[in-house]
This record gives C-alpha cells, structure tokens and sequence, in this order.
C-alpha cells in the first residue's frame, strides 16, 4: 500500500516538475532573447559611432588638406602680387622721369623691369593654379566619388601635390615612381583617399626620430588587368604585436596624441570594398614599412563609399 501511495505521489509531482522546468526554460530564453536584443542594439549603436566617425575623419582630411592648399598658396600670391607692386612701381618712376626728357636708358631700364617682374609674376601665378586646378580635382573626386577613366600618375601627382605642406612640415621627402602608360577604369576619390592614408600614416608614425625621411609611391602591372602599388618609407617600422591588427579600427600608437586608428582601416574597406582589390603590409621594426595594394585595372561596381568610410589617417 505504502508502495502505491509513493508512486501515486511521484506521478503527481512529475507534472508539476515538468511544468516548473518548462517555466524555468521560458525564463530563460526570455532572459536571452533580450540579452540578444540588448547586444544588437549596442552593435548597432557602435557602428553608427563608427560610420559618424569615419565621416567626421573625412570631412577633417579635407579640411587639414583645404588649411594646407591656403597655406602653401600664400607665397605664390604673395610673390605675384609682389611682382606687380614692382611693376607699378616702375611704371610710376617712369612717367615721372619721361616728364624731363625720354632717353633710351629710361626706355630699357623700365622694359628689363617689366620683362623680370611679368617673369616673376607669370611664374608664380602658375604655381597657384597649378595648387587650385590640383586641389578642386582632388576634392571634387573626394567629395563625388563618381567613377571615370584615369592616369594612375595623374592622381597619383594630384594626390602628392596637395600633400606637400603636410610634407614640407614635416620634412619629409617623396618620390613618386608611376608610369605614364598605367590607366584606370575606376574610382579616383577613393583611391586617392588611399593614398593620402598611406602618406599621412606614414608621416605620422613612421619617423619618430630620424631625420632621413622618405616616402616612396611606385606602381607596376602585375598581370594583364592588375596593378600593384606600393607606398613604402624608411622609418622605424610597426611593432609586431600590432602589425596583426594594422587595418582593426581604433589601432594606433598616439591615441590621445591626435591619432584615431581609423586611417588603415578606412584604407583597407575602400581598396577591398570599392576598388576590388586587396591590401597587405610588411614591415620589421627599424626597417620601414610597406603597404602593397593590388587592384583591377577595371573596378567592379561599387559600394557606396559612405558604407565602406573614407578618412584620413589614426
């Protein structure tokens, strides 16, 4: 009796355990499922910091690029418009002196001045177009992102040109090694966005330091339709424990000193995302570094490069 009575109690309680268990789990997975939700709404957030701060690195690299075009156009004009004070000058003496009596000697003496000072004056307002025309090309493509057929050394030039202040601060040479006959079918915006990275990393890393400082860019078919391009100094190298993780996000040795990390990894989505190519680095500590980017001659049809990110260097 006793043994029936036992039986009959467990076969009550086994419903009421299951029905526990079954409330337990629903718990549970109530507790994940919102844990899940909570998780995907902090990634989601994150990525949106990201992509305000990937657009915030863009519009500071053009802005620093605009600061450094206005600089660097400051002695051009200013010898231009010195040029033609001169001018002006010489042309007041002249009329004055012309009042007593013109002599041959006046005649030469004000076309030598004219001949030097329109000299003067047409060089250096070359200089100054030079710098606009390079610059609204760069920003236009920057600002666009619209694809067309290019030079490789036409960008390339573009790109460097408008870098000079930023090297001439820094006292940094470059040496550009591009081949004239090397043409594009694809994004000039990005790809410059690219390079400028590279450049930029470069002086801001790389020479800690050293006074030999050098910046090589130089490009090369690798196979029918493919180009490599290589951007290479002779600075101080990347430490290995962080050359795993060069192209992460928020990587980088002056964080807190001007430096965001997100220059290589905007780099590494526009050259693997809108130009269709691929991205490695090689470096030893005190021996340089080298980022080597192989990329079609023809792109594949893009994202949109505010989805991949566009930036200046960490």
């Amino acid at each position: 009796m006793a043994d029936i009575t036992a039986q009959r109690r467990i076969e009550q309680e086994i419903p009421e355990l299951n029905a526990e268990l079954e409330q337990r789990v629903q718990r549970r997975t109530d507790e994940l499922n919102q844990a899940n939700a909570e998780l995907s709404s902090t990634v989601q957030r994150l990525q949106l910091t990201l992509d305000e701060l990937v657009r915030a690195e863009k519009l500071a690299s053009l802005g620093s690029m605009v600061a450094g075009i206005a600089h660097e156009l400051n002695t051009p004009l200013g010898n231009g418009v010195m040029a033609v004070s001169s001018l002006r000058g010489a042309i007041a003496t002249f009329r004055l002196q012309s009042e007593q009596g013109l002599r041959r000697s006046m005649l030469n003496q004000l076309l030598e001045t004219m001949t030097t000072g329109t000299d003067i004056a047409a060089r250096n307002l070359a200089r100054a177009a030079e710098l606009v025309s390079s610059f609204k090309q760069v920003a236009a493509d920057q600002a666009s992102s619209q694809r067309r057929s290019f030079a490789l050394h036409e960008v390339t030039g573009e790109i460097v040109l408008t870098l000079r202040p930023l090297l001439k601060r820094s006292e940094v040479e470059i040496d550009v090694k591009v081949p004239r006959d090397l043409f594009f079918d694809s994004y000039p915006g990005p790809l410059g966005q690219v390079l400028t990275n590279m450049v930029s990393n470069a002086v801001a890393h790389a020479f800690e330091g050293r006074s030999d400082r050098r910046i090589v860019i130089g490009a090369e078919v690798l196979a029918p339709g493919r180009v490599g391009i290589r951007v290479s100094d002779n600075g101080c190298g990347i430490p290995p424990d962080l050359l795993p993780r060069i192209f992460d996000p928020f990587v980088t040795t002056r964080m807190g000193r001007g430096g965001t990390g997100l220059g290589l990894h905007i780099a590494h989505n526009l050259v693997v995302q809108v130009l269709g190519g691929s991205i490695a680095v090689d470096s030893r500590p005190g021996e340089g570094t080298r980022f080597t980017i192989e990329l079609p001659c023809k792109a594949p049809v893009a994202a949109t490069v505010a989805d991949t990110g566009a930036g200046r260097t960490g």
